[in-house]
């Protein structure tokens, strides 16, 4: 029954999440902001919570959130030096299908759920674009906090639903309702 109430809880998470992809006027207050940006955009907050969770539920070490992680701040720094791309967007969206696709796989191939790191990369771009110069440092250590706090709470959410393959494909499609959501 735990499961089920850690399931409940990431789900109700999602829930009360304010939707949005790159979500700018929030960076004012540079660290403070940076730590509830994760937080506050629907997007954000299920690719974090997926990318740990597939690596619980893959039985892989937290490497893959780290790099993920890594490549959100490296992400976050393109975007703000190199500005907004067309393709930036719809990445993310992808990202989100990706995760999606490899919780309902069977095999999770390793491959597929490296790139998990390379759409981070995508969602820390959004960031960086919408960061002000004034307030990038904090706000990129604030969200790297959260985003980090994010991916552990996924990974141990993983491990818990390993056992578990239809509480994975009901976040699976979750994931893609929410991702459907955002199209419209």
């Amino acid at each position: 029954m735990k499961i089920a109430k850690l399931a409940s809880v990431a789900a109700l998470s999602l829930l009360i999440t304010a939707p949005a992809f790159a979500h700018p006027g929030h960076m004012e207050h540079g660290l403070t902001d940076g730590l509830l940006h994760p937080l506050t955009g629907l997007d954000h907050l299920a690719m974090l919570l997926t990318t740990g969770l597939l690596a619980g539920v893959t039985r892989r070490s937290l490497l893959m959130p780290l790099i993920a992680l890594l490549a959100l701040v490296l992400g976050t720094g393109l975007g703000f030096a190199l500005g907004a791309y067309s393709w930036v967007e719809p990445a993310i969206l992808i990202s989100l299908v990706a995760a999606s696709s490899l919780l309902l796989s069977h095999s999770r191939l390793t491959a597929l759920t490296w790139t998990m790191p390379l759409f981070a990369l995508f969602h820390g771009w959004a960031h960086g674009v919408e960061a002000p110069a004034t307030q990038l440092l904090g706000f990129t250590l604030g969200s790297a906090l959260m985003a980090g706090a994010l991916l552990v709470a996924g990974f141990a959410l993983g491990r818990k639903l390993q056992a578990h393959p239809r509480l994975q494909q009901g976040w699976a499609g979750g994931l893609l309702v929410l991702t459907a959501s955002l199209l419209g």
